[in-house]
């Protein structure tokens, strides 16, 4: 059998090596630091507005990390999944809709 390289053999692995490299490069600037333009990191650290995580509800906002921290705590002890994020009004404690009125009936009872 006659190989498509057998008269340039040195050709496969100098194109298998350049491949390598695009590959190599394309992975440095996608897992950069976010100077570099990185597509897998958030680069804008402004606070977003408190519509903007999808589905989930805004339950209570509060003035501090740690007091959101402390929220999500509570709500997690009694396995509600919450989570906090930074927004333009403070720190919002953020659940699914299907948790929203035992969470919205603990956070106003504590």
């Amino acid at each position: 059998m006659v190989s498509v390289f057998a008269e340039h053999y040195f050709l496969f692995p100098i194109v298998a090596l350049v491949l390598a490299g695009v590959m190599v490069l394309l992975t440095r600037w996608a897992f950069s630091k976010p100077k570099g333009g990185s597509l897998v990191r958030r680069v804008d650290h402004s606070p977003a507005e408190s519509d903007a995580f999808g589905l989930l509800i805004d339950v209570r906002t509060v003035r501090s990390y740690n007091e959101a921290r402390v929220k999500v705590s509570m709500l997690k002890d009694l396995g509600i999944k919450a989570t906090a994020a930074r927004t333009k009004d403070g720190w919002s404690v953020y659940v699914w809709p299907a948790d929203e009125a035992a969470a919205r009936g603990f956070l106003d009872a504590s």
